[in-house]
């Protein structure tokens, strides 16, 4: 499907018209069932809907290593929802509800682990605590809250992927923009930050490369199970690899690498039961990168969707009109 040619002059280039929104989702609690949103804010360490933000909150180990559906499968089947008073209340399977406090601002701090990158982080006390423990059978479970007065990560710190951006000064950094292309060196300004998410604050997929994937798999599998934040509809197929700037209302955002894709993909999102190797053998066969540095730090890792960072915050809603820029 052609992109339409409408453009808008900006100072990344010219943006042109290339969809719409056609789905928000939020993740309370990293590997929990996210929120299906008609709008949220975008903001410098994720999407913000009514107090709640992107992954802020994790359940860790005694290690205070963080844990998800990679290991704990059911994971996935924990709802959450808002009370009027303010609390997170978490549902599970066989579990009473569990009430934690939206805005905690006090509490002990911890070095939480994300991929070995450590952030502070509030520990949620001993009844959530006992919660997640009793739920996921497994002993010595926290729960975490990312607040926003905390340290975050930085992702000029990660240590696979390099340098992808320093505060206060233009750095050239190695950056992988899009999976068809060579390296590419580009110049970031501001400095990145990520609270509980795996890498980057967002992650875009199209509809069109969905139902691409889908047309090739015998089971059909939904946009839940790729936990997206944003969705775009009216683009051609994975369109989204060659995006460098997005802008969707007043907020923008800019790619910073493809997303890699692991074994969280080929987990049923309603069952919490392993669905065997798809989607993944299938994304391997037509989703590896040519680039052969990309190739030799990912191996065969498939790559689905585009992570992106806050360039501009700003609210997003269902529907709107979403621009890109090739620059």
């Amino acid at each position: 499907m052609r992109e339409r040619e409408k453009k808008r002059k900006t100072r990344q280039g010219n943006y042109v018209e290339v969809g719409k929104v056609s789905q928000i989702f939020l993740y309370p609690l990293k590997s929990g069932r996210g929120w299906d949103l008609q709008q949220a804010e975008s903001t410098r360490i994720g999407l913000r809907h009514d107090k709640v933000r992107d992954r802020q909150w994790m359940i860790v180990n005694e290690k205070n290593e963080f844990i998800t559906a990679r290991q704990e499968r059911t994971l996935v089947l924990v709802t959450s929802r808002l009370d009027p008073d303010g609390h997170l209340c978490l549902d599970a399977p066989g579990m009473p509800t569990l009430k934690v406090h939206v805005g905690m601002m006090d509490g002990i701090v911890v070095n939480a682990s994300v991929w070995g990158q450590e952030l502070e982080a509030l520990d949620c006390g001993d009844e959530a605590a006992d919660w997640c423990s009793t739920y996921l059978k497994k002993p010595n479970c926290r729960l975490c809250y990312c607040a926003d007065q905390l340290r975050k990560r930085k992702l000029e710190d990660d240590a696979d992927y390099g340098n992808l951006g320093k505060p206060g000064e233009e750095v050239c950094v190695w950056t992988f923009i899009t999976w068809m292309s060579n390296l590419h060196r580009s110049i970031l300004f501001k400095l990145l930050q990520v609270g509980f998410q795996d890498l980057g604050q967002y992650l875009m997929i199209s509809e069109a490369s969905l139902a691409n994937l889908n047309a090739k798999l015998e089971q059909p599998v939904t946009s839940r199970n790729f936990r997206p934040n944003i969705m775009v509809s009216g683009c051609a197929s994975h369109a989204e690899d060659s995006w460098k700037f997005v802008k969707i209302g007043e907020a923008e955002f800019r790619a910073l690498k493809p997303c890699t894709r692991c074994v969280l993909t080929t987990i049923d999102p309603e069952t919490g039961v392993r669905m065997g190797a798809e989607p993944l053998k299938t994304l391997r066969k037509y989703r590896q990168t040519t680039d052969r540095k990309f190739r030799k730090l990912i191996g065969d890792t498939p790559l689905f969707g585009t992570n992106l960072v806050t360039e501009k915050e700003g609210t997003i809603h269902v529907g709107d009109t979403v621009y890109a820029s090739y620059n």
